[in-house]
């Protein structure tokens, strides 16, 4: 609301007030009386006093319209010279999919002592006494064997974990890195006991061989 509005209302209020104080006597206190259905709640003035009223109004607006600085009050239009609001464009980075890495299993030497092993083609317990650096006495005695056994492929050595070590001078048979020719018969297992010291895990890791691991008549083998 503007100066111009406030000051009418202002002026207007006064004058209905002045009226209405006017038409009533003060020698007579109010009577209240009930209010019958369908009538206002509030006293209205009689026609003259509505005409006085309007009368008054009138002039109350004339007078404010006489003010300084009233009757030419403008409300300011919007500047339309101020250039339209651009938001500015957000540019989402494109998405990139993520490539889990692939990594190749790749044979590799048994680390420490097992507990147990198992037999495969080519093997016997003073091979294996040999590859884990264990007293061979203790290995017999820890699986009710002798010197003179032969125990089959597949069966299970139990490993002493207390045990000395290779009592009998150098573990290694024959002397290596080397390359070594495949012969008939042989296997991974048989030419690392040929070898002593040689886990057949190393063999495989050194040559990239995958299982079952057969091996071709000639073919060269790195040692490690």
């Amino acid at each position: 609301m503007n100066k111009k509005l406030r000051v009418i209302l202002v002026i207007t209020l006064i004058a209905g007030l002045t009226l209405s104080a006017c038409q009533r006597s003060a020698s007579k206190a109010p009577v209240s009386t009930a209010t019958a259905v369908g009538e206002l709640p509030f006293p209205l003035p009689s026609t003259d006093g509505m005409k006085a009223m309007m009368s008054g109004t009138q002039t109350a607006i004339a007078a404010a319209a006489s003010l300084p600085g009233l009757g030419n009050t403008q409300v300011p239009a919007a500047d339309a010279t101020l250039p339209p609001l651009v938001l500015p464009t957000v540019t989402q980075p494109p998405v990139v999919p993520t490539v889990a890495p692939t990594f190749a299993l790749v044979a590799t030497a048994t680390p420490g002592l097992p507990t147990t092993y198992t037999l495969h083609q080519g093997e016997w317990p003073f091979c294996i006494a040999r590859r884990y650096n264990i007293d061979p006495s203790a290995l017999l005695d820890a699986n009710a064997l002798d010197a003179d056994s032969k125990p089959a492929e597949g069966t299970q050595l139990k490993i002493p974990q207390g045990a000395g070590k290779w009592p009998a001078g150098e573990r290694a048979l024959v002397t290596h890195p080397a390359i070594y020719t495949v012969q008939p018969g042989d296997t991974i297992y048989s030419i690392a006991c040929d070898y002593g010291d040689v886990d057949p895990n190393g063999i495989i890791a050194a040559n990239s061989l995958t299982s079952p691991y057969t091996l071709n008549l000639g073919q060269s083998l790195q040692i490690p």
